[in-house]
């Protein structure tokens, strides 16, 4: 009798171990595809990202920055509009609607032209244009001197300070390649 006590002591636990291994074995399912070795199929396509922020918002909007980049539209707000000292340039900045982790930055040059009266429909081409990326301490483009990129000012309204502008470029990676940035839209009042 004092066998089958020692016997149904261990085999109990052990009845109990193999209860729970046999229940944590991975169930298969379809949560990748299947390794095959068929070359007819047709890789699938990663669609970008679309921020629901930016969807209808590529008109001229106060605080508000906007651009395509390959057909890829992103935007933003202006926190800081800032003119250099002798109203002979400005620069603003501001987070991305979707990711306070990236951002513009955009310096414009204005050559000999002073901010000290009404302005309208003039393009300059020297400017800097960064959209920066916070998590990697990096950029995702930047303009290079060697690369056109303009800045319209649409318009400049000396009495409330208020700048509209529109540019356009191409910007680079880091690793060298680059895209085409477009259809960009800026508002903001300027201090």
């Amino acid at each position: 009798m004092r066998s089958c006590v020692f016997i149904l002591r261990i085999s109990i636990p052990a009845l109990v171990l193999v209860f729970i291994y046999s229940s944590c074995k991975k169930e298969y399912s379809y949560e990748a595809s299947p390794i095959t070795t068929d070359t007819t199929t047709i890789p699938t396509v990663i669609q970008p990202y679309i921020c629901p922020a930016c969807v209808g918002n590529e008109s001229f909007q106060e605080n508000k920055w906007s651009f395509r980049d390959n057909g890829l539209l992103r935007c933003g707000e202006i926190d800081t509009a800032i003119s250099n000292p002798t109203r002979t340039g400005f620069t603003f900045y501001g987070p991305s609607a979707c990711s306070k982790d990236t951002g513009i930055i955009m310096t414009i040059l204005l050559d000999t032209l002073h901010l000290n009266r009404d302005i309208s429909n003039i393009t300059y081409s020297r400017s800097a244009f960064y959209y920066y990326d916070n998590v990697g301490n990096t950029y995702i483009y930047m303009n290079r001197q060697q690369s056109p990129f303009t800045v319209t000012i649409e318009t400049y309204t000396h009495n409330d300070r208020m700048v509209t502008g529109s540019f356009s470029g191409f910007g680079y990676r880091e690793n060298g390649s680059g895209g085409s940035i477009h259809s960009g839209k800026f508002k903001v009042k300027l201090f």
